[in-house]
């Protein structure tokens, strides 16, 4: 097995970081398959398919962090649950960072031709077809009205993947209504939450099969307790793979969690005592091996060695919480910066890839490289789209219009919030070129008050408004639009002039 992927993507927004993580993360979990990927023509399409492929198994889940976003939610925590009868209880929820620990000890690909068997040993069925989502079991017809045939069922792979990840046993697809049954054959702790008080009948570790039916139903969140006695045939194929895990103990695939702005929570805050788990050593199988002991569900916990976790984290948004030291030493970093090569080279007259170049050549000296404008903003694909969205397609002047919508919507408002609304610099970066002996600005003061500027101290002759507007002259959608004024203009600022 090969080392986990331990990295964190950073960057300013729109260089990719998404995209990246999404490489980062097949490729860590299928080698193979992404290095056969990037060999195709057209690798981006088949490196898209491979991880939607994936994602279908649940061997890839992403998350996104943000400041409200706790342990509760990324591990475990108690959670309101309202069963069949309406009333509410509350009980241990796993989050996604368990749920994929859990999903990563399974090796959960079946083949073609496996036979499944029944609770009592018998033939139950065989899988005659798998896609990404699931798989598809032949089972006998049983019913008395019918020939003695078979018939085609479809067992979605979360479904199966979920009941794994929650232990359950494989008997809980045949729980019968009546009679009483013991709540851990169920894999049901007695003392949980959301286990009603014995009735009649009952003892103080078993409930009726249709209490028990509403429990396993509200936790699994995919079933009413009515499809618990009709779906033998998921039952059959849980049975299959929890004897593979049982045979092949941590023969599971490698999964990969994504956390999309990993800086956006406190991160030490929601891994909480996990954080040591994450360590290669600390991982399950190494000589130095560590378990935990969860504080909810109260039982013992480690990190399988085939989990990888790839991060983004974007170096502008102020509202991010700093790594501490103990994340950043269990992580790889990697700068993702903006790639000018990926825009193109003449849009509608204009070298955006020198427009961009030269815009976060001068946002990098007043303001750091981390607060660069991404490529994604003038990508031939994304400027395509506005073109079509705003109805330019048919104007001459189309692909200028799109360029002074970017600027417009985008990059300055976006230097603007940078700076603090300091218009003097955001007019030095991209609000103001020269083209020959003709001084363009994109800009204008709003008209002065004659009576308020008298009221005025003396030192305020040279006063200059602090707030300035955008000129209706370079609007793409206004009938004042000229653009001839407006290529000049940004030719020049590609140009540095």
């Amino acid at each position: 097995m090969s080392r986990p992927t331990m990295k964190i993507l950073y960057g300013p927004p729109g260089t990719g970081k998404t995209w990246q993580a999404a490489r980062e993360a097949v490729r860590a979990i299928e080698p193979a398959r992404y290095a056969l990927a990037m060999q195709e023509a057209d690798s981006v399409e088949a490196l898209r398919q491979l991880h939607e492929g994936l994602v279908a198994e649940g061997r890839i889940l992403w998350v996104t962090f943000h400041p409200s976003y706790s342990y509760e939610d990324f591990v475990e925590g108690y959670r309101p649950v309202v069963d069949d009868s309406g009333h509410l209880a509350y009980r241990v929820v796993d989050g996604p960072f368990k749920s994929l620990c859990l999903r990563a000890r399974f090796e959960t690909d079946l083949q073609i031709g496996d036979q499944l068997t029944n609770g009592s040993g018998g033939a139950a069925g065989i899988v005659v077809g798998k896609d990404a989502g699931g798989w598809v079991v032949q089972v006998k017809t049983d019913r008395a009205d019918k020939v003695a045939g078979s018939i085609d069922k479809y067992v979605p792979r979360f479904v199966v993947n979920r009941i794994l990840a929650m232990r359950l046993p494989p008997q809980i697809f045949s729980i019968p209504g009546a009679g009483s049954y013991e709540l851990a054959d169920y894999g049901i702790d007695p003392s949980d939450l959301d286990v009603p008080e014995p009735q009649e009948g009952d003892t103080a570790t078993t409930r009726g099969g249709s209490v028990i039916r509403k429990i396993v139903a509200a936790r699994t969140g995919v079933f009413s307790s009515s499809d618990l006695s009709n779906s033998a045939h998921i039952g059959s194929v849980v049975r299959r793979l929890s004897k593979m895990q049982k045979e092949a103990p941590g023969a599971g695939s490698s999964v990969a969690l994504v956390i999309d702005e990993i800086n956006r929570a406190e991160p030490s805050r929601v891994f909480g005592e996990l954080l040591t788990l994450l360590e290669e050593d600390k991982r399950e199988g190494q000589p130095e091996a560590k378990q935990i002991w969860l504080p909810y569900s109260k039982k013992l916990f480690s990190v399988p060695a085939n989990v990888s976790i790839i991060g983004t984290m974007n170096t502008v948004d102020r509202s991010l919480t700093a790594l501490d030291f103990a994340m950043r030493r269990r992580f790889e970093f990697t700068h993702v910066p903006a790639q000018p090569e990926l825009v193109p080279d003449n849009y509608g007259g204009v070298n955006t890839q020198a427009l961009l170049q030269r815009i976060n050549n001068r946002v990098a000296m007043l303001l750091g490289s981390g607060y660069e404008f991404g490529h994604a903003f003038l990508m031939q694909e994304k400027l395509e789209a506005i073109s079509s969205s705003m109805q330019w397609a048919t104007e001459p002047d189309s692909q200028l219009r799109v360029i002074a919508h970017v600027m417009r919507a985008n990059i300055l408002p976006t230097l603007a919030e940078y700076l603090h609304s300091d218009w003097s610099k955001i007019r030095a970066i991209a609000g103001e070129s020269r083209h020959e002996a003709e001084t363009i600005s994109l800009f204008e003061s709003p008209p002065l008050d004659p009576q308020f500027m008298t009221r005025l101290p003396d030192d305020y002759a040279s006063f200059e408004a602090k707030s300035l507007t955008f000129s209706h002259w370079w609007d793409p959608s206004s009938s004042q639009w000229e653009g001839a004024r407006f290529h000049r203009f940004v030719v020049a600022l590609a140009a540095g002039n």
